[in-house]
């Protein structure tokens, strides 16, 4: 039996529709066994599991099933990561999809490799519009470090999404990487948590994942984004209290991303009680709590103590030409 090189786990609830072209980039003849699928239905509904044994059946060297009730997102990842055996591991979502030749290329390169932190390119399939993500002015023979500012400053900061980041398996499983469960968005929290204990990083030219941003109904559909905002919220809290964001200069705009984030959260609350709700988890750390006040022009007591909406900002700021 040859050696795991690369384990990807393929989180999936209710993806009948969409799973079939997933597992088909992954699966073809000549996709070697030194791959290993760890697909995880998670309480799905629909025809899912059924699709997963079918596949299981076409390459059982490679497919493994964990069949489990709903957790979320971040269960199926947990569950993946106790079982896996590869060099390497990584995410697939269901509706997404690898470049075939790309995975075959990945998995030789990764033979090779001996590095914490893999980042590859993406394509993303985005209203009629394909565009791929890359790296800048990237020297691909060489490592880097995190903490290397001189490359950091120039990578879009689109690259850092879990669809770009493939985490030496022995790191995740030594620090005791464990995801959130019960609530989305936690694909955020494989990429922050690792990284802090990551010392060394390469970038792989070829384009590995596809994502695809057409489907209705996903984590950043506006509208799913709107409903699930308050899951979004726990998981900026949580970094902000276990990380300290600014030691790390390969994501030195993570943090002010993540406080707009939550910033624009708090416009998707439904009343009143919500919007004071998670306030209340904003004022529980103190660098987040001055990210948002920032935000709020440096009052936000306009709004705690006068029931000012967060459009009022919004409309103050375009009027004195301050950025959103």
């Amino acid at each position: 039996m040859s050696e795991i090189i690369l384990s990807v786990v393929i989180p999936t609830y209710n993806m009948a529709d969409y799973l079939k072209r997933c597992l088909d980039s992954v699966t073809r003849d000549d996709v070697p066994s030194s791959l290993e699928l760890i697909v995880v239905n998670d309480g799905s509904t629909d025809s899912s599991l059924a699709i997963m044994q079918e596949y299981a059946g076409k390459r059982p060297d490679i497919v493994k099933i964990i069949d489990k009730s709903n957790g979320h997102y971040g269960s199926c990842v947990n569950a993946a990561l106790k079982i896996a055996t590869g060099k390497y591991f990584r995410i697939l979502d269901a509706d997404d999809w690898f470049d075939t030749d790309g995975l075959i290329s990945f998995i030789n390169k990764l033979i090779k490799t001996d590095t914490d932190l893999v980042i590859s390119p993406y394509r993303c399939h985005r209203n009629h519009q394909t565009y791929t993500v890359q790296p800048k002015s990237i020297d691909y023979s060489k490592n880097y470090s995190p903490n290397d500012k001189a490359i950091w400053e120039k990578q879009p900061f689109s690259l850092f999404t879990m669809h770009a980041f493939t985490y030496k398996t022995s790191l995740l499983q030594n620090i005791g990487l464990r995801l959130t469960e019960g609530i989305c968005y936690t694909d955020t929290e494989y990429l922050l948590y690792p990284l802090s204990k990551t010392h060394t990083i390469t970038f792989f030219k070829d384009v590995l994942y596809h994502y695809d941003w057409t489907r209705e109904g996903q984590s950043m559909d506006k509208d799913v984004y709107t409903r699930n905002h308050n899951h979004l919220a726990k998981i900026v809290l949580r970094f902000f209290n276990e990380l300290n964001l600014s030691n790390y200069l390969c994501i030195q705009n993570f943090r002010d991303t993540l406080v707009k984030y939550y910033y624009r959260m708090l416009f998707c609350c439904k009343d009143d009680v919500e919007l004071h709700s998670i306030d209340q988890l904003t004022i529980q750390n103190n660098e987040l709590k001055r990210g948002v006040n920032r935000k709020l022009l440096g009052t936000p007591f306009l709004w705690r103590h006068f029931g000012l909406h967060f459009f009022f900002y919004e409309k103050i700021k375009k009027m004195l030409g301050i950025e959103r």
